[in-house]
């Protein structure tokens, strides 16, 4: 998980302000929630709630109340958990100092905390810092907030806004009741409803949101506790004993064919985290239904039994146990690497193929599973045939590095020369003037920042250098730039440069929004649940039509898949004795305006 780090550090009495400070043994992480500030505290081992309520003075009742996951499942490290704050000393600030350190922004109907944020260009965890008992869920039109001058312009819109994501996701990690949202562009109240499982009235009751939905406001979204399983879910019981797991490779099973009338298909999901609704599993699933009902009208009939697996091994033992797989032609899940173990022990003994659609888990189940996810040594193969040839190979990054990036590039590049230059704001645009090649030669630029910011002054650059270049009449070999998939979940790059600049990288997850196909699955998606898919909706209606589909009805292990959505998909048995999909997809952004990928 993401962590957002909030220290509540001020709170204003008296027309003075007073600094708090913690021990240096205690969690700095602080949020408002329900109308109290909580620390965040994460378990190291060894700890105990006994020696947590000590330190934090809270009683141990008080502690497990706020977190009932640890009553019910114990305290584990590793685990995020909430702890009321209590008294905290405190050392004054004179309100001349008060009146030299910040200004004051009395917040106006309509504002959001990250609105205020941006206006400021002031971090989210500065604003909440400097402004005790701010919930930048519920801002109150009148209400006055310090603004730091010192740390006024100096933090980005797209790091507000990745901050603001990062607190959204740390609320719900220690939230019991609630799904905190961060509302996008062209979001609606129904949507989200469709989307949680609750109603638009029981959102609009836990929100102000009479004037509609913005961008950027934070939601608090009531999530029902109760199982969103389908059939089985009354079997999800802790206790059981689990099958073998691990040590299988080296012999192989001999798998079923799938039938070719009714297909029973298992779905084993993690579609809630203490009682939250995770959106991906949920999307998922969605798209799985929708590739389930294209081929019911084809006349394949599959007969879908869903199982909320949540995290936990034991619940997916408890159903092996109690029979609810015995009918079972094709298990789709589960996602995670302790709980797949669980199920691969059945699967080997009953010859019933494991489709792993997500997650990148490691090697040695054996044959009987298919692993969606692109094996990781293949990552970067791709990517040797854009430096193939006599090409002038230059690494850039800015001040933030992506290391690893960098690593994988010089084991792709091998042998061949290449340059390297650190470009920052204020770095003349010569230095890499000086670098580019005569017509005939291609110039490729590995992009090896580390965030938003330094891409987007790295691509810009390049394009100054470009239209200089063009504007002189100079000639120069085609540019091109090699990037990270990662760009893609940057909100403010201008992507028209993806396309000037020749942009490619390799990615797990592609679906091109312009192919005719990917356009109609979007238009049945969004008939059918209020909202457009993402990647994992996709991959959802993959997963069902590689195995399932085709003229065939074993799919993918009849030897007859049908086309996919996200392409390219090749499967191959591993040294380990896994049958892993070992094909990323190469996405390049022509200068025609094309988006290729393969």
């Amino acid at each position: 998980m993401r962590r957002f780090l909030v220290l509540v550090a001020a709170v204003v009495l008296a027309g003075s302000i007073c600094i708090a400070q913690e021990p240096s043994d205690r969690a700095s992480e602080v949020v408002r929630m329900d109308g109290a500030d909580y620390y965040l505290h994460t378990v190291l081992p060894g700890e105990t709630v006994y020696s947590l309520s000590r330190l934090y003075g809270v009683d141990e009742a008080r502690l497990y109340d706020d977190n009932p996951a640890v009553k019910t499942d114990g305290l584990k490290a590793g685990q995020t958990i909430r702890i009321l704050c209590t008294d905290r000393p405190e050392i004054k600030m004179t309100r001349r100092k008060l009146q030299r350190t910040f200004s004051r922004h009395t917040i106006q109907p309509g504002e959001t905390t990250y609105s205020i944020a941006k206006k400021y260009s002031l971090s989210i965890n500065t604003l909440i810092q400097d402004n005790p008992g701010l919930d930048p869920a519920h801002l109150r039109a009148g209400d006055e907030l310090l603004i730091r001058k010192s740390e006024m312009d100096k933090t980005s819109p797209q790091t507000i806004l990745s901050q603001m994501d990062d607190f959204a996701e740390t609320l719900t990690a220690v939230s019991d009741e609630y799904v905190y949202h961060l509302v996008e562009m062209g979001e609606t109240l129904y949507a989200l409803s469709r989307r949680y499982g609750v109603s638009v009235e029981a959102i609009e009751a836990e929100n102000n949101v009479k004037e509609g939905l913005k961008a950027g406001v934070l939601l608090k979204i009531p999530v029902p506790c109760e199982t969103l399983a389908g059939n089985g879910s009354d079997t999800m019981e802790n206790g059981m004993s689990l099958p073998p797991v691990g040590g299988v490779a080296g012999d192989m099973v001999d798998m079923k064919y799938l039938p070719g009338g009714v297909t029973n298909v298992a779905f084993m999901l993690p579609l809630t985290e203490k009682g939250a609704v995770k959106p991906v599993f949920m999307e998922f699933y969605q798209g799985a239904l929708l590739a389930a009902c294209e081929l019911a009208a084809g006349g394949k009939i599959l007969n879908i039994d869903l199982y909320d697996t949540e995290r936990s091994p034991q619940k997916v033992a408890a159903l092996i146990d109690k029979g609810a797989l015995d009918d079972t032609d094709l298990i789709i899940g589960p996602v995670y690497e302790e709980t797949l173990g669980a199920v691969v022990g059945y699967s080997r003994a009953n010859g019933i193929p494991v489709v792993s659609p997500l997650a990148d888990v490691p090697m040695g189940y054996g044959n009987t599973v298919f692993r969606l996810y692109p094996e990781r040594d293949c990552h970067y193969e791709k990517l040797a045939s854009l430096l193939d040839g006599d090409k002038n190979i230059i690494f850039i990054t800015s001040d933030v590095n992506d290391a690893e990036f960098e690593r994988r590039m010089k084991e792709v590049v091998g042998n061949r020369h290449y340059q390297r230059i650190v470009y920052r704001k204020g770095t003349p645009s010569e230095q890499i003037d000086d670098l580019l090649m005569k017509s005939g030669t291609e110039n490729v630029f590995v992009v090896l920042a580390g965030d938003e910011t330094g891409v987007d002054l790295i691509l810009a650059a390049l394009s100054s250098v470009q239209n200089s270049r063009l504007a002189r009449s100079i000639r120069t070999g085609r540019m091109s730039v090699i990037g990270n998939s990662k760009w893609m979940r940057y909100r403010n790059l201008d992507r028209n440069l993806f396309f000037k600049l020749n942009v490619s990288f390799v990615t797990s997850y592609h679906a091109d929004r312009g192919n005719e196909r990917v356009q109609n699955f979007d238009s049945r998606y969004i008939e059918a649940f209020g909202r457009i898919p993402t990647l994992y909706s996709y991959r959802g209606y993959d997963a069902v039509m590689l195995f399932c589909g085709g003229q065939g009805a074993g799919g993918m292990l009849s030897g007859d898949p049908v086309a996919p959505l996200q392409t390219p998909y090749g499967f191959e048995m591993t040294d380990a004795g896994d049958i892993c999909n070992t094909q990323w997809a190469l996405v390049t952004y022509s200068g025609d305006y094309t988006i290729n990928v393969r």
